[in-house]
């Protein structure tokens, strides 16, 4: 490997670790702020987005801001948790603990607290002593208390929220719903698309969360483009190698497509082929180099695809709420219209509704919102249904072999058992599965567009 000059090495590794600083990274930068300060109806803050986004960066970020303004440095406003996907459960929520305390163990009492606590102490112990548990569960309030935490931030949060698999979906939730019962802190968790699920399997649970999706840039809008060219510019600006900006930014769209409109797949994308140039001995970056660089189509693809399904299951989640709770309403509700300041007393007089206008007048607006159409019309319900139908690349013989016709599928996770498959059958029509599945089951499963069998 060539050794770099010093002052390149410094250059590259600034470049490295350079974070930049775009329109949608700052909204969410300031929502995060403030909602440690000031939340107040609700103890939980789930951000969700796609992979590359820039979620734990903005997470990272206002960690270290907060460290930096506290004065007093025996506080520590901001604990991190990174949850890991080998841990569901109960796993999980020891594995939480374990991380709080060793945050929190610099100061003296928290130390003397756990010095007798061999669920923190040693990593490979289990327990299944109620007793231990709590007394796990008391240090950890403890030392939140003591050294004054505002916010707990939980990385990859969709794992710690998966519960066992004998144990129902929402004892997670229920368990940290536990944990802000005990505390004024804020739990910030920082994860993909699943997150909607879990923070929507009860009234309870919903009440005290709320919900932030980070989204990418869209090409197709005239402001995310504006602000992705801008955040380009500024990369490429810390690239320490010559480059033709004017001619780069001509291509911003490619940039785009190719990171998926994502700030964090891009700066990866860009940091890997300026180290991998500067370490040859090139002295400047080219389209060509970052061509060979870029994702695989294959990576695009199942990025793209995750990006896509999980937004439009949020939304039509959210269209089917809105549905469901007119239905039981009875009724749709209107948005309440006060009178004009500006218009004169007996005008304002005129057009002021009997009880039974109201009514008629209220039901005339829903209808134009809704937009019918003029003539005989057939009234349909909506679709639950998932649009996916592809065929299975697997044979009858495969399928004899695995032992197991159980098929996910690629779009929703729902899971159907194929009674006497066929060679490369369709997967069958099904509705869209909108919670959490089951773990443990042995079934196939399309990976990088190959059928294998897994069981988690």
């Amino acid at each position: 490997m060539r050794t770099l000059h010093p002052a390149l090495a410094a250059r590259l590794a600034a470049l490295q670790q350079y974070k930049i600083k775009h329109a949608a990274l700052e909204k969410m930068d300031d929502l995060l702020m403030n909602a440690i300060d000031e939340h107040t109806s609700y103890s939980i803050l789930a951000l969700y987005g796609p992979s590359g986004v820039g979620k734990s960066t903005v997470m990272r970020r206002i960690v270290q801001r907060r460290r930096e303004e506290e004065p007093d440095p025996a506080r520590v406003p901001v604990v991190v948790v990174q949850a890991s996907p080998e841990d569901v459960g109960s796993a999980a929520r020891l594995d939480f603990y374990r991380q709080v305390l060793q945050q929190l163990r610099g100061h003296v009492a928290v130390r003397d607290r756990i010095l007798n606590l061999p669920l923190a102490s040693v990593r490979a112990k289990k327990s299944t002593d109620p007793a231990e548990w709590l007394e796990m569960r008391d240090a950890v309030s403890y030392a939140l208390d003591l050294l004054k935490v505002k916010a707990v931030c939980i990385d990859e949060a969709q794992h710690l929220m998966q519960a066992d698999a004998a144990q129902k979906p929402s004892i997670q939730l229920d368990w940290l719903k536990s944990l802000t019962n005990r505390s004024n802190l804020l739990y910030i968790l920082v994860g993909n698309f699943s997150l909607y699920d879990f923070c929507h399997l009860n009234g309870q649970l919903a009440r005290r969360v709320r919900e932030e999706q980070f989204c990418r840039y869209h090409l197709d809008s005239r402001a995310d483009a504006a602000e992705f060219t801008s955040a380009l510019k500024v990369l490429l600006e810390q690239v320490p190698l010559q480059v033709n900006i004017s001619e780069m930014l001509t291509h911003w769209k490619w940039f785009g497509e190719w990171s998926i409109g994502c700030i964090g797949i891009l700066s990866d994308w860009v940091v890997e082929t300026a180290s991998t140039l500067c370490r040859a001995g090139e002295t400047a970056l080219t389209l060509e180099a970052l061509a060979k660089h870029a994702l695989k189509l294959a990576q695009r693809l199942k990025l793209e695809t995750e990006a896509r399904t999980g937004k439009f299951k949020i939304e039509e989640a959210k269209k089917e709420s809105e549905r469901e709770l007119q239905r039981l309403l009875g009724k749709p509700s209107t948005v309440p219209i006060s009178s004009s300041p500006y218009l004169p007393s007996s005008t304002s007089a005129q057009a002021r509704p009997s009880p039974v206008q109201s009514s008629h007048q209220s039901f005339r607006i829903e209808l134009a919102s809704y937009r019918d159409l003029v003539g005989e019309q057939v009234v349909t319900t909506p679709s639950t249904k998932c649009t996916y139908l592809g065929i299975i690349e697997v044979t009858r013989r495969q399928f004899q072999e695995a032992g197991t016709t159980c098929v996910e599928c690629p779009t929703c996770g729902a899971r159907r058992t194929l009674k006497s498959p066929k060679d490369r059958p369709h997967f069958p029509s099904h509705p869209r599965r909108l919670t959490p599945p089951p773990k443990g089951e042995r079934r196939w499963t399309e990976w990088e567009e190959i059928w294998k069998v897994v069981e988690d």
